[in-house]
């Protein structure tokens, strides 16, 4: 792992507010992120593959930000007030198997639920051996089986048998001690490509999910059987936590792509890197206000620090509207989405026409297993796009205060409550929650878009799907008539041959025949050179004319596929050249 990134002294200009704190940490780290100079920097670091975390405070007019801080630092920064100036916090964390005191501030401050936590916490799955050790690995096992059993040969059956059973039922032991410790967070979320979670705390929503990049991935590289690669999309998937707080805090949480690597990526994993995080630089790139056009990535401007209209009613719903949006820009990864499945072009459209064109020279049943690995990769990402649908109807449901779950609970939703006509509680200590019980509030800017999100993912991407499987359906069946077209010519070529070899051996049977004749020694017979060679012609030449008259009456002269009878041709040149005449005389 790599250094953190501190800069070289302190900041002069840096706010009384990160000064009171009195942490060299956050002081050494700390800097003005809308200055252009030390931007720079912080975008650099944001593409660094060793870099661990960072935080920006922003509001409308100043942003601050920090690299690789400490566990200690994230706490006394989660315990203080923010200025009014610095409305929203975000906090992004990489590498979190890494950072477990960090993770552990974050649920103390948030109170996160302890299944939550330790999802969180949860350490990468190490990768399986290779063929090769697995093999060595198990002629060990059946060797020292073998030693041992030769060396028992002498002992009765019943102890042989009780060895065996001992045997077995460490093996089935092992093999359960096995099962539990590969079964963590993350060996699920890569088996269950579409899991998600959407979890409420009392100061806090989190979702979580998986995103699938469109880059070129090793199927050798995933967990079990590299046959499984054929049923999954191409492209690397990687698990993300996302977090509303109530106090305008907005907390990223994204699963290290390459956690034996110790940040040492090759040319491939570095561009997989920067692919998956195109679109957090993106967001984080606007939200600095030093502005340079070269390092813009995307066209379209955030609305989360830059704003056109400068009116009272616009400006009076920023520091309410900002955790929201950034919650809702993080979230949506449009680009994601428009890569793997919903551009016109992309892969399962492209390789589905190139399968199309395949069967259309030769259709072959290996067509039909290729047809059967897209199909399941399909379903995969529409399984995935559906639990985005899920997760933002999660999200915009608002959890509402009912009598059940406020008769034990200090929480109250106004002064006219239900809360408030219960003695028993009345003497208790209330807390006003205007919006609810649990979660944070979402602002109705980034509700908005989260239903815009929601029409655009059935709109783009599960219709696109859709189209697609069914376009794979259409697929088998097609390739299934070609071969049976396919068969019927096989089978109508070697009618012709058979009927082309019944036709030289009827024109020759006659010759044949005469030859015959001419051979047989008869009394008082003579045949000459010139009489057998005019009966050759004449005989040869009958038999040809037949065999022309018999194939036009039958139609099986024509070398088209399909035939029609001599009757048939003449019928259709008769009709031909009596309606042309007509047409020429009207």
């Amino acid at each position: 792992m790599g250094l953190p990134f501190r800069p070289s002294s302190i900041a002069t200009d840096v706010p009384a507010y990160y000064q009171d704190l009195d942490d060299d940490c956050i002081l050494h780290c700390i800097r003005n992120f809308d200055n252009e100079q030390q931007f720079e920097q912080f975008d650099q670091e944001a593409r660094n593959p060793k870099c661990r975390n960072f935080l920006i405070d922003f509001g409308d007019e100043e942003a601050w930000c920090a690299f690789d801080l400490e566990s200690g630092s994230i706490a006394r920064l989660l315990r203080s007030t923010r200025p009014p100036a610095l409305n929203t916090r975000w906090i992004n964390i990489w590498l979190p198997y890494e950072q477990k005191d960090a993770l552990h501030a974050l649920a103390r401050h948030y109170d996160f639920s302890p299944r939550l936590l330790d999802l969180m916490c949860s350490d990468p799955v190490q990768p399986k051996p290779k063929p090769l050790e697995a093999s060595n690995s198990t002629s060990t096992l059946w060797s020292r089986k073998s030693h041992r059993q030769g060396s028992q040969k002498s002992s009765k059956q019943a102890s042989l048998d009780s060895e065996e059973c001992v045997g077995l039922s460490d093996m089935m032991h092992s093999t359960q001690m096995d099962l539990v410790h590969n079964l963590s967070h993350y060996h699920i979320v890569d088996e269950v490509w579409h899991w998600s979670t959407v979890d409420w705390g009392r100061r806090f929503v989190c979702v979580g999910y998986n995103t699938i990049h469109n880059v070129q991935t090793n199927p050798t590289d995933r967990i079990g059987d590299p046959d499984r690669s054929q049923d999954f999309p191409q492209g690397k998937r990687v698990w993300n936590w996302l977090l509303l707080c109530a106090d305008k805090t907005v907390i990223s949480i994204t699963e290290d792509p390459f956690p034996f690597s110790n940040g040492n990526l090759r040319t491939q994993e570095l561009k997989t890197l920067f692919a998956i995080r195109r679109n957090l630089v993106n967001v984080f790139r606007q939200l600095s206000k030093a502005h340079n056009p070269s390092r813009e990535t995307s066209a379209i401007t955030l609305p989360i620090r830059k704003r056109v209209g400068d009116s009272e009613e616009e400006t009076i719903h920023r520091p309410s509207d900002s955790p929201g949006l950034l919650f809702y820009y993080l979230f949506e990864d449009w680009y994601t989405t428009y890569s793997v499945v919903a551009r016109r072009e992309h892969q399962y459209a492209a390789e589905l026409d190139r399968l199309r064109k395949k069967m259309l020279v030769k259709a072959e049943l290996s067509h039909v297993d290729r047809l059967h690995h897209i199909g399941r990769q399909l379903a995969v990402l529409k399984r995935i796009y559906e639990s985005y649908v899920l997760i933002i109807t999660r999200v915009l449901k608002k959890q509402e205060a009912t009598l059940a779950s406020l008769k034990n609970s200090h929480i109250v939703s106004g002064q006219d409550s239900l809360a408030s006509s219960i003695p028993q509680i009345s003497s208790m200590p209330q807390i006003a929650d205007v919006e609810g019980l649990l979660g944070a509030s979402l602002s109705s800017a980034a509700r908005v878009r989260f239903e815009r999100l929601e029409d655009r993912i059935r709109l783009y991407a599960l219709s696109e799907i859709q189209e697609c499987l069914d376009q794979k359906d259409s697929l088998v069946m097609m390739n299934f008539n070609l071969i049976a077209i396919k068969e019927s010519f096989a089978v109508e070529r070697l009618s012709r041959i058979t009927l082309l070899l019944a036709k030289v051996t009827m024109l020759f049977m006659p010759v044949s025949l005469m030859t015959a004749y001419f051979s047989t020694q008869l009394v008082d017979a003579h045949f000459t050179l010139k009489a057998y060679w005019i009966s050759f012609a004449v005989i040869l030449g009958g038999s040809t004319l037949g065999l022309i008259i018999f194939s036009l009456v039958s139609g099986t002269i024509e070398a088209n596929i399909i035939y029609r009878p001599f009757s048939r041709v003449v019928l259709d040149v008769c009709k031909r050249h009596i309606f042309g005449r007509e047409r020429k005389a009207y």
